[in-house]
């Protein structure tokens, strides 16, 4: 099934305090986190998992910002033989995805043949380390007829939900201390990751309906993923099994522990 893969690397760092946009922070090997994105899609297509079409990198919309990330990406299509286009994005996640998926269509129109059903698997740029079977098992459900997949992975804390308690007389809101309103059962929750697989013309029309209909998934800024856009529209989400190795890194424990695997022998495609 051949498939675009779409990768977000527009986010700016900041919880990272890293001063360039996430995607450009450098790992402990020397290589850019988006370096590394773009090395285990490779590794999925040389895999034989993927039937890579092209590559599509959202990137900041500030020009200066996106000009080193452009680069890289130049730097990857020429030594990979992989087409790559990059788009600018915008000020939230979905924004950014919304840009993504013109560029998406356009190369997917270019992939010969009949257009017919083409695959589109959104990335995060911050999961460098996704392993090639997950990928895999993100096609294998697309390519079994489902519209959209999750790669999810059990969690293991024990999850609570909160709420602000009533502030005492006289005291800021702000000082009121949460308390727990209910404990969600665990196993029937899964931390959810990337790839997300989609039928490209299903995830286009999930995402025009909740740009017209703000109130379907409370607007850009609450849409953290694009399966939320095909639950709001009435589809059906699959899931597959994720992996530990699939970890987004946002804070600067997470760049500790990416450091640490790149020093090991864990990532099968380094």
């Amino acid at each position: 099934m051949r498939t675009t893969v779409l990768i977000v690397a527009a986010g700016s760092g900041s919880r990272l305090q890293a001063g360039v946009p996430k995607a450009l922070v450098t790992l402990g090997d020397g290589n850019t986190m988006l370096e590394h994105c773009l090395d285990s899609v490779v590794a999925a297509r040389d895999a034989g998992v993927v039937e890579l079409n092209a590559i599509a990198v959202v990137v900041p919309g500030d020009p200066d910002a996106a000009a080193s990330l452009e680069a890289v990406c130049r730097a990857f299509a020429a030594r990979s033989a992989v087409p790559v286009q990059t788009v600018p994005g915008g000020a939230e996640r979905a924004d950014s995805v919304r840009a993504g998926l013109a560029a998406v269509r356009g190369l997917a129109g270019t992939a010969g043949g009949p257009f017919g059903r083409h695959a589109l698997l959104v990335h995060d740029a911050a999961r460098p380390f996704v392993p090639p079977a997950v990928f895999g098992a993100v096609v294998a459900a697309l390519e079994s007829g489902t519209v959209a997949v999750v790669p999810g992975v059990e969690v293991v804390d024990t999850i609570k939900s909160v709420a602000r308690a009533g502030a005492e007389p006289g005291a800021d809101d702000g000082a009121a201390p949460e308390e727990v309103t209910g404990t969600l059962q665990r196993t029937q929750l899964r931390a959810v990751q990337t790839p997300q697989g989609f039928d490209l013309t299903s995830l286009e029309a999930a995402h025009r309906r909740a740009e017209e209909d703000a109130g379907l998934t409370g607007g850009a800024a609450a849409l953290t993923d694009d399966a939320m856009a095909m639950e709001a529209a009435g589809h059906r989400v699959g899931v597959v099994a994720g992996d530990p190795l699939g970890f987004k890194i946002t804070t600067q424990l997470d760049l500790i522990l990416a450091n640490a695997l790149l020093a090991s022998t864990t990532l099968e495609h380094h």
